[in-house]
């Protein structure tokens, strides 16, 4: 038997042991049985989803109002962590998990749950995450000439904004 495969053994021994011998005692296991808020859900539901980290990856646009480039240097990463540090998901958490909880109850979080962990809605949030970060030279160009043109007279802003 090959040395990596009597570690193996042993381990599965040493972790077995004690649940086949607690097994044998005629002492029942005990039940725990954990009630989740909606709040807990909501919150678990935002994890599950990427949310937060959906929210501070956002901040790229912002950097590439900045700099128009979409290419990332040291000085546009430390920006966006900086925007994540000051103004990231961790400020406004909780105020999306008071929404989900004003407008879903229980039973619906339990099933977005369920849906959030099937393999078919990760990788639908993994591809809308990658298509994200594969179009950020495009959408940072197209955000700086936005904001050049607007800057130059050529975007005009109607006149009855400012009433």
């Amino acid at each position: 038997m090959k040395k990596s495969s009597l570690i193996l053994v042993t381990c599965m021994c040493l972790f077995a042991y004690p649940a086949i011998a607690y097994a044998e005692q005629d002492v029942p296991a005990p039940i725990t049985v954990t009630a989740k808020s909606k709040k807990q859900l909501a919150r678990e539901l935002l994890v599950e989803l990427g949310i937060g980290k959906q929210y501070d990856l956002y901040f790229w646009n912002s950097v590439d109002l900045a700099y128009g480039t979409g290419t990332r240097t040291k000085v546009s990463e430390w920006l966006q962590k900086t925007l994540v540090q000051v103004a990231g998901w961790r400020y406004v958490e909780s105020q999306y998990v008071a929404r989900l909880e004003a407008n879903f109850s229980e039973m619906e979080l339990k099933e977005l749950m369920e849906l959030a962990k099937r393999p078919l809605m990760k990788k639908l949030l993994r591809t809308e995450i990658q298509a994200y970060e594969e179009t950020s030279t495009k959408r940072a160009r197209l955000l700086f000439q936005a904001w050049d043109d607007y800057n130059s007279g050529k975007i005009n802003m109607p006149p009855n904004l400012l009433n």
